[in-house]
Order: structure tokens, then sequence, then C-alpha cells
């Protein structure tokens, strides 16, 4: 989905998979795929397992992160997942823009 929101801003919500550098973290999405988040700098606080990344959708598809919200240790992304696809399946009731 990623690809069709190029230069737009997102919300990604995901399990965190740890950081593949300083500046690079790597998070599970509710539907299995993988994102990577890019920080302009090293995060000085924790994350936790589970986050909510705010950011724009790169040409790679990567998002480069504005935001970060911790959602804990304890976060069913199987139940976020199927509320994502209910949203999409009912665009008028539950419009993104």
């Amino acid at each position: 989905m990623l690809p069709k929101h190029i230069g737009h801003g997102v919300s990604v919500v995901g399990k965190n998979l740890g950081f593949k550098s300083p500046t690079v973290l790597q998070l599970e999405t509710s539907d299995k795929g993988q994102v990577r988040v890019q920080f302009q700098q090293p995060q000085r606080d924790p994350l936790s397992a589970y986050v909510e990344v705010i950011g724009f959708v790169q040409q790679d598809c990567s998002v480069a992160a504005e935001r970060v919200v911790n959602y804990g240790s304890d976060f069913d992304l199987d139940t976020y997942n199927d509320v994502i696809t209910l949203c999409a399946q009912f665009p008028a009731q539950f419009p993104l823009q």
C-alpha cells in the first residue's frame, strides 16, 4: 500500500523488530509486511514492542519518521488489521481524509 502514498503523510502501526542502524528501524505491519523507518537522528528514548510511526513515504517506500508513539508491549496487530480492513471496505463510513 505504501507505493500509492509516496510523498504523502502516513501513520504506520507495527511491531518493533529493532534498529538496523542508529537511524533505521524495522517494523512488522499488521498485514505481516515489513517497513523500514528512517529517523533524522538516533532515538534517545527507548521504543516499546509496538509503535505508531507518523511520517512521510519516501521514493524507496521507507517512512521518514516525524513522530513515534509507543503502544506498549501488549497490542493485538491482528485485531488492528481487521479494523483497517473494515475501514477499506466501507470508505464512506470511515473516510481516511
